[in-house]
């Protein structure tokens, strides 16, 4: 199954639900939605309907340290992920967080201490979207818990065959949109994604994420 969808709603909620298989909620980037708003999106969205969720920024902007302040942000953001039956948590990380011998360790620490209601067989997974990192070295420093992100157009896919989770921040960042050569490639990677892997999100983030998504979705489906 690949599920194609946004990061946050472009559109009015009401109408997203008609439009993508799944979305990846972003407002958790910025604070916790609030009970009333998880039961109408729960109430709301069709069967079937997928939700991924993105990971408070604190705690990259933090470096991934074990603090009290990131505990608490963590255990809110875990009660969440599994009230809205996520099939996924996102911790991103900005372009200047690279892969040095201290990062490594701060996140192999970092994952050894999450929940264990993340990562596990009935849980959301662990995603890592670092773009300043290969997936290999993703991998290597999140262990077993972890699936790392990849822009299809710049990375080699991690070879796993139960979960991917492709994330498209746009060719030139947020406020670009992709070309339709570039779409075209998106739209051939997912096809065999959606061969080769049990389940899979492809993530569009950029502004026109609605437009970019609904032509991969419209190739691909779901």
């Amino acid at each position: 199954m690949l599920y194609v969808a946004c990061s946050g709603f472009p559109v009015p909620v009401s109408r997203y639900w008609s439009l993508f298989p799944a979305v990846e909620i972003s407002d958790t980037e910025l604070g916790i939605p609030g009970s009333g708003t998880v039961r109408r999106w729960l109430r709301e969205a069709p069967e079937g309907f997928a939700f991924t969720a993105l990971a408070p920024k604190e705690i990259a902007a933090s470096a991934f340290s074990k603090t009290k302040e990131n505990k608490a942000l963590v255990e809110a953001f875990a009660d969440f992920a599994q009230t809205l039956g996520a099939r996924a948590v996102v911790f991103q990380a900005p372009e200047d967080f690279k892969a040095t011998k201290a990062t490594k360790t701060a996140v192999k620490a970092f994952v050894s201490w999450l929940p264990k209601t993340l990562g596990g067989a009935e849980g959301p997974k662990i995603v890592l979207d670092f773009p300043g990192w290969k997936p290999a070295e993703v991998l290597a420093a999140g262990g077993k818990r972890v699936i790392a992100a990849y822009d299809p157009l710049q990375d080699e896919p991690p070879k796993d065959a139960a979960f991917a989770y492709l994330r498209l921040p746009g060719p030139a960042g947020h406020r670009s949109r992709y070309d339709e050569e570039a779409v075209e490639k998106i739209i051939a990677v997912c096809q065999r994604v959606k061969q080769d892997v049990e389940t899979a999100f492809c993530v569009f983030r950029n502004i026109d994420m609605q437009a970019n998504g609904s032509v991969v979705l419209a190739k691909v489906g779901s």
